[in-house]
């Protein structure tokens, strides 16, 4: 196979979710509980104290750097709560390169909530990279989260950004990565923070990596519905989607309220609009309206 039309069919196929982690959540009281014995996650952070028991007064055994690979082998009843954030303590097994494995415990807020590791091949797009997401803080009272989301490559940090949305502690984040031909863009990543209840809005987060290392939210959308009354939908279409368009970014606004009228729903107000977005190789410029 020529090296040109296997970079091409690579190119065409990386959405690169050789990793994507999706544990399941319980819904308790806005904890996040289910890290799950057998399975595998990463370091969120860098520098993470690995400890001989669960809780922060306890012996550091080591430091963790960001992306390290973990087994999950037990949960502990132990949580701790930082910025809103409550989450148990976790006992896992470290495996760093060259040296022996370590077991302790780490915080669960110090685990990503979701990664994509891309396939470290030469013809890849940033071969290697692993993308991170994860929760900062939690508002409770407004439904509100400081997300992070971060890349790493071999143990070191090569970007990160924290942003707040709407959502929920309760589930785990929707993940993705996607490369494309838009001017100084090396990676787009999308997270979503869901909300588990009608009449709460979610947050989609459009992120744009760039050539220089920067990691910048450039979108958010929210969607909001309550089932049989109304709903508010707001999505995007990239460059590369079906009904996309070059260099820019299209959002598509649906919404609609309903009535019961004997035994059926009836749409009494309906509206959709477009709203088109250039991108200038910085930032995204509003650029036309469609109602």
């Amino acid at each position: 196979m020529k090296k040109s039309f296997k970079l091409l069919l690579l190119l065409l196929t990386a959405t690169c979710t050789l990793y994507a982690q999706e544990p399941d959540w319980t819904h308790a009281d806005g904890t996040l509980e289910g890290f799950t014995p057998g399975s595998q996650y990463f370091t969120l952070v860098s520098d993470a104290n690995l400890r001989d028991n669960p809780g922060t007064q306890s012996k550091v055994l080591g430091k963790l750097p960001i992306g390290t690979p973990l087994t999950v082998e037990m949960v502990s009843t132990d949580s701790f709560a930082q910025r809103g954030v409550k989450l148990p303590w976790v006992k896992v097994k470290a495996q760093l390169t060259g040296k022996a494995p370590l077991i302790g415990y780490i915080w669960g807020g110090f685990l990503a909530l979701a990664a994509i590791q891309t396939p470290d091949d030469e013809y890849t797009p940033n071969a290697g990279v692993l993308y991170l997401t994860g929760v900062a803080a939690y508002d409770e009272a407004n439904h509100q989260l400081t997300v992070q989301v971060r890349a790493a490559k071999n143990g070191t940090e090569l970007s990160k950004t924290e942003f707040k949305t709407q959502g929920d502690l309760s589930y785990y984040p929707s993940f993705d990565v996607k490369f494309s031909n838009l001017k100084n863009v090396k990676a787009i990543l999308s997270v979503n923070y869901y909300y588990p209840a009608c009449g709460y809005p979610s947050g989609d987060n459009l992120l744009f990596w760039l050539e220089n290392n920067q990691l910048n939210r450039v979108l958010e959308t929210t969607s909001v519905s309550d089932g049989g009354v109304f709903y508010d939908s707001q999505d995007y279409l990239l460059p590369y989607d079906k009904g996309g368009i070059y260099g820019h970014v299209l959002v598509v606004n649906d919404s609609a309220e309903m009535e019961e009228r004997g035994e059926e729903l009836v749409v009494t107000k309906h509206s959709y609009k477009l709203t088109l977005y250039k991108w200038d190789g910085a930032k995204l410029l509003k650029s036309k309206e469609l109602k």
